[in-house]
């Protein structure tokens, strides 16, 4: 027998395991993300700023006002990441060991995971960031032209970006998993069905 469903199933279990505390992190953090902004503004309101620089302790403002609207949507997505992050730990332990249930389990995980990324996408293309970057723009209106070109060249790309980085972060395990699971040779690595 190859050790492959070992390894996959220690790999599941460590990005489930990183995936559950980040998300968790996020989580346990987010009815603490308003004032957390407040503090932050608190802290640069005191520094000294020039003619025409954004007003940081506004800015902070604005975006944890704008965070608290937006609550529902990082409860959501943070669930729901974490309910699969949780799931991938299971799975991982059935693919360590052995089980003849993990490859269904796998399969199914895999495709639930492909299938959620484009919803996470649009949440954050199209919900959370217009809505900071609309407030980012009010701060830098009266900004040094040069600067605020820089952050409409940056906002411009924002979106792209995130797809990109979403998309290198997140498709390349499940694809791992459906094609070294997927395999019919894959079956003979798993423990008989009892």
């Amino acid at each position: 027998m190859r050790k492959t469903p070992v390894v996959m199933g220690v790999l599941a279990i460590i990005f489930g395991g990183l995936q559950v505390l980040m998300t968790g992190v996020g989580l346990v953090t987010a009815p603490f993300s308003k004032q957390m902004m407040g503090n932050m503004g608190k802290a640069f309101s005191g520094l000294p700023r020039r003619e025409g620089d954004p007003d940081l302790a506004q800015m902070f403002e604005r975006v944890g006002k704008i965070t608290e609207e937006l609550k529902l949507y990082t409860y959501l997505t943070g669930f729901a990441m974490l309910a699969l992050s949780i799931t991938l730990i299971i799975v991982g332990w059935l693919l360590y060991k052995r089980r003849a249930q993990a490859r269904r389990f796998t399969i199914a995980w895999a495709g639930a995971a492909l299938a959620y990324l484009p919803v996470q996408l649009w949440v954050q293309v199209k919900i959370i960031q217009p809505r900071m970057t609309e407030a980012t723009k009010e701060m830098m209106a009266g900004m040094d032209p040069s600067a605020s070109g820089f952050f409409q060249a940056f906002s411009g790309v924002q979106g792209v970006a995130t797809v990109i980085m979403y998309v290198l972060a997140y498709t390349p395990f499940p694809i791992l998993l459906l094609c070294l699971i997927g395999r019919q040779s894959a079956k003979n690595d798993l423990a008989p069905a009892v």
